[in-house]
């Protein structure tokens, strides 16, 4: 017994061991290790097996995520771990492999067309991590890792069904090599399917098209799923071809309403509303009514509009509120009328930026200090653990 009366610690307390789940990291395992099998075929030249091994990536990489959240198995150390395995499995190895097949003969240019896709892989990735919290689960931004390594891998394998070398359409490969770098880094989005609830009952037709799919897949799988993979590979600049289409159409559509605010004529924008819906999205950026006036730095439009039910949190295509546009402009009149009507003053844009950033960024001290009042937070500490 101690001075106290109180017994005396134990000298050496139990170590915590702290454990990695097993079976998501099992299937990333594999993926990193058929990632690494084709980086080792293709310096073989055994071009059909490596990109066979990319595919198997492609699908054991879809599957640990999966796991682990049907298993309630997630981890920080497994996300970690899936993205060192996706540099491999869809950076570094599709473009060694086409380095190897169509691009060294090129000297210079060669390399070169492979680095951009490597970097690109790389940026992708890192992009995808810290803007996880924050991203429209429907949309990837730019096209994902595993479909850039598939519609590389899956030229070579097609062209060497047909015994054509690399060397043969060395232009069209470095040219495909760089699309695909560079379309990974781009702001296009590309529907991610996420939203698709597989436990729910489907229309009978859906069940024939997959069936169909996977004949046509068994019948000739390196045609099908190139096929499928340039599909959507272009997906994307087409959906955005179509968007801005749709959106030079609504801007037509709601122009007299967007001169109304620039103009200041609140009368005639009051009028306009009672046809007009206050939460009409008015371009193909995704901006509201409330979001226009902000930035025309219209007061009266603002409040019109926030009394007439315009929803503060709306979101544009990146994330951005109109508390997010108000702090940005240092329109501070505009930021404690927002933060009136039950504006979130912790809401984080697609780049985790909060408009208490905005406003130091800025040096916006007054709505750095309205912020502050309402609560708002900055995007570091929301992002930190617990935050």
């Amino acid at each position: 017994m101690n001075a106290r009366g109180k017994p005396r610690p134990p000298l050496m307390e139990p170590i915590r061991r702290r454990g990695i789940y097993l079976l998501p990291n099992l299937f990333t395992t594999l993926a990193l290790f058929a990632g690494f099998f084709a980086i080792v075929q293709g310096m073989n030249h055994d071009f059909e097996r490596a990109s066979v091994a990319i595919f198997v990536a492609m699908v054991l990489d879809g599957l640990d995520g999966r796991v682990a959240r049907l298993t309630r198995t997630q981890s920080a150390f497994g996300a970690e771990y899936d993205s060192l395995s996706d540099m491999v499995s869809f950076g570094a190895a599709p473009a060694l492999v086409m380095y190897e097949w169509a691009l060294r003969d090129m000297g210079r240019i060669g390399w070169i067309a492979a680095f951009v896709y490597c970097v690109g892989a790389a940026l992708r990735l890192a992009r995808f991590n810290t803007q996880l919290s924050v991203a429209d689960k429907r949309w990837f931004t730019g096209l994902p890792s595993p479909a850039a390594a598939a519609l590389v891998a899956g030229m070579i394998w097609v062209l060497n069904d047909y015994q054509v070398s690399g060397g043969d359409v060395k232009w069209f490969a470095a040219a495909l090599t760089v699309y695909a770098g560079v379309t990974m880094v781009s702001n296009v989005r590309f529907y991610s399917g996420k939203d698709l609830n597989l436990r729910r009952a489907v229309p009978f037709w859906m069940t024939l098209v997959i069936v169909v799919a996977l004949l046509l897949i068994s019948i000739k799988p390196s045609h099908v799923l190139w096929g499928i993979m340039v599909a959507y590979g272009v997906s994307g600049y087409v959906g955005w071809i179509v968007q801005r289409w749709r959106a030079e159409a609504k801007e037509k559509q709601y122009q007299h309403v967007r001169d109304a605010i620039d103009e200041g004529d609140v009368t005639g924008l009051a009028r306009m509303l009672h046809a007009t819906p206050a939460d009409t999205v008015v371009d193909g950026e995704g901006r509201t009514l409330l979001m226009v006036a902000v930035e025309e730095s219209n007061l009266p439009a603002v409040e019109l509009l926030l009394a007439r039910g315009a929803d503060p949190e709306h979101r544009d295509g990146r994330g951005r509120t109109a508390l997010h546009l108000a702090a940005e402009m240092g329109f501070q009149e505009a930021v404690e009328v927002l933060l009136a009507a039950g504006a979130d003053p912790s809401a984080r844009d697609a780049a985790g930026t909060t408009a208490l950033d905005l406003a130091e960024e800025h040096g916006a001290h007054d709505i750095v200090a309205a912020v502050l009042r309402a609560g708002g937070r900055s995007g570091r500490e929301l992002a930190a653990p617990g935050g």
